[in-house]
């Protein structure tokens, strides 16, 4: 299993839109091949957004992102204001 990890910083106030927005499209991402899940985390006083989405393979995560992962991050990022980020991804070594 793969994981991919985007953070970002924003203020408190843009959280309900990224929310909303993340719900929106969570429905099409559940239809993507090898999609296993996604976790948004957020540190309200901060303003730091993780997002977390698990893949079967790496090539499902490239694929997704090829296809339609880079568009969505970008719609989020014009959409809320929030600067686009780069997007780490990570073998899931250990799941417990």
């Amino acid at each position: 299993m793969f994981a991919q990890v985007n953070s970002v910083q924003t203020t408190a106030d843009k959280l309900a839109g990224l929310l909303k927005f993340c719900q929106e499209q969570l429905p099409a991402v559940r239809e993507t091949p090898g999609f296993k899940g996604v976790y948004l985390l957020a540190d309200r006083q901060s303003g730091k957004i993780v997002t977390i989405s698990l893949w079967d393979s790496y090539d499902d995560l490239r694929q997704n992102n090829e296809a339609r992962g880079a568009q969505v991050r970008e719609e989020a990022s014009s959409e809320l204001g929030i600067a686009p980020t780069p997007v780490d991804i990570y073998e899931v070594v250990l799941q417990a």
